[in-house]
This record gives C-alpha cells, structure tokens and sequence, in this order.
C-alpha cells in the first residue's frame, strides 16, 4: 500500500513524526523517504505580483452578442 501524509512542519508534534519517517526510510529500504510538496524557494499564488499576464489577452468587441449556432435555441 502506497499512503500519502500531508504534514505542516510548522507544529512540533508533526516535526516529530517527519523525523522518525525520514529514520525509518534511513534503516528501511522499502520506505520512501519524504519529499516536500511545496518547494519553499517558489512564490506561493499569493505572493505573484498582480498585471504580470496585462495585455496577454485580448476580447473580440462582439464578446457578448448571442452566438449565431445557438440561435435555433434561444
């Protein structure tokens, strides 16, 4: 069986139990050690400044209008 934790690493009790997985994967061959999900070099979402994609994209001025297939529907 494959388990997946999620552990914050900022609470002592789940410090604790990283280090004993990261033990058992020492002396154990079938244990993976853990990887972390979130790489802490990365920006998190809310750290991306705002307007980097500014201009990216571009709307056609009849963005709104009925589409013209779906009249039969309307």
């Amino acid at each position: 069986m494959i388990y997946q934790l999620e552990i914050d690493d900022r609470d002592e009790t789940a410090k604790a139990v990283l280090v004993f997985i990261q033990q058992m994967a020492a002396t154990n061959k079938s244990i993976k050690p853990p990887i972390a999900l979130v790489d802490v070099n990365q920006p998190s979402m809310a750290e991306r400044p705002f307007g980097t994609m500014k201009g990216s994209f571009k709307l056609s001025p009849d963005f709104n209008d009925p589409l013209g297939d779906l009249k039969e529907y309307m």
